[in-house]
């Protein structure tokens, strides 16, 4: 091996390992006993070497100690007090997000004719009964649309519970025939 040439990391640790071919070792050596660079690094992959052979000669803890480990978290107070925080946190966040559906259910009963609009105030349901749609037995496709008219829930009949929130704002009905074609349209207004 020319002396300008230094060993590279995998022939320094073959040779810290001693399983470097015998001209490779003797040119290696030979480098060796010239430059301090690559002695540091032999140094340094020998010493690589050694700890990874006593981390391997090291037995594993058994089986029964591991989960001993395992379960030793769930003793620290820290632990505890994270938990009941994240209880209350989701507890409050649930009972804030979902204080209105506490509220019985609004029952509107709705008329196709123009004046004043029904109100409801904030819920979580809403009752609707249709009071002059058509008695005829046909399927009829019931629809809400908010002020915009951005679909809020669909269904079929011409009475509905309706499980969802209703934030404050006006809202619309719409009644379809069977063949898609609105018969009649409602509205009503959700405010406090």
């Amino acid at each position: 091996m020319d002396t300008i040439l230094h060993g590279t990391d995998g022939q320094l640790e073959l040779y810290a390992l001693g399983r470097l071919g015998e001209s490779e070792a003797a040119s290696l050596e030979g480098h060796l006993l010239v430059c301090d660079i690559c002695r540091q690094r032999l140094d340094e992959a020998e010493a690589f070497s050694v700890s990874i052979r006593e981390a391997l000669r090291m037995d594993p803890p058994p089986a029964e100690a591991l989960r001993r480990d395992w379960f030793a978290w769930l003793r620290q107070p820290r632990f505890a007090m994270a938990a009941a925080l994240a209880v209350i946190v989701i507890g409050a966040v649930v009972f804030s997000y979902n204080r209105i559906s506490f509220a019985p259910p609004a029952s509107l009963q709705l008329t196709a004719l123009r004046g004043e609009m029904a109100t409801a105030p904030p819920t979580g349901e809403i009752d609707l009964t249709l009071t002059d749609a058509p008695s005829d037995g046909k399927p009829f496709r019931l629809e809400v649309v908010d002020s915009s008219g951005g679909p809020i829930w669909s269904g079929t009949g011409t009475e509905a519970r309706i499980h969802r929130r209703f934030a404050q704002g006006v809202y619309f009905v719409r009644l379809y025939s069977a063949r898609a074609e609105l018969l009649r349209e409602y509205g009503f207004v959700v405010k406090k």
